[in-house]
This record gives C-alpha cells, structure tokens and sequence, in this order.
C-alpha cells in the first residue's frame, strides 16, 4: 500500500514551549499565560491546520474547474471551555469572490471537506463550515 509520511520534530524551550522542525522550516509553539507569548499555541496550530488543508483542497478544484475567482479567503475558530481540554466546536467560514455558479462553489466545499487529511483526521462531525459568496462588481 502506497502512504506519504509526515514528521515533526519538537525540541523543549526550557519553559513551556517548543521550537519545531518540519523539513526546513522552523516553527514556535508558546503561550502568552505562563510562557514568553513567542508562538502560536498548539490549538491555533491546529486551526491553522484545518485552514491550510481546506484552502489547499479549494485552490486545487478552483484550477481544476477553471473558475474565475478575484479572491479567497477562510477564517476558522475554535473554542473550549476552561474545565475540558479540548475544542468543543470548529467553524469555519470560506469567503469567495467569483462569478463562477452557486452550485461549483458548493460542489467545491463538498470536494474540499471530502478529501482533505487534516479536516478528516479531525472528523467532519466536528468541523462546520459555511461559504459567502460574493459577486464580483
């Protein structure tokens, strides 16, 4: 069975932070409670993630449908509450500008969801996601 691997490698900053090695790019993780407020938190991280994955999955279908699109834009957030370590709800927003069809911008969203690893790996039951479009002047 044919697999692409993924790796990160996190070295401890001495506090409660981590500097992370992803290939050759260096990423900071840190919290602005207890620690120097130098990076992302993980959970930001992880809705950076969702984002990166949807906005990649986008970008592809608009190429491959060749829809004309001026601009696009995703915005994801996320909350817990103080006694549950963990994300109670994911939403995202996807704003589009483009004269393309109602029904491709939806088919788009349905396709981007459908296959995107770090929106699976999450589990779509927990994202929610809307699009705004927005029609070209």
């Amino acid at each position: 069975m044919e697999r692409l691997e993924y790796r990160a490698e996190l070295k401890w900053d001495g506090n409660v932070g981590s500097f992370a090695r992803v290939r050759e790019f260096q990423l900071r993780t840190d919290t602005n409670t207890d620690g120097g407020n130098e990076g992302p938190l993980p959970a930001e991280y992880l809705l950076t993630a969702i984002g990166g994955c949807l906005t990649i999955n986008w970008g592809r279908l608009i190429k491959k449908m060749r829809l004309n699109v001026e601009e696009m834009s995703i915005e994801v957030r996320g909350w817990r509450n103080l006694k549950e370590p963990q994300l109670q709800e994911i939403t995202y927003r996807v704003r589009i500008v483009t004269d393309a069809p109602e029904k491709k911008i939806l088919r788009i969203k349905e396709l981007a969801e459908k296959y995107g690893t770090v929106f699976n790996t999450v589990g779509k039951e927990k994202i929610k996601g809307e699009v705004e479009i927005v029609r070209p002047k």
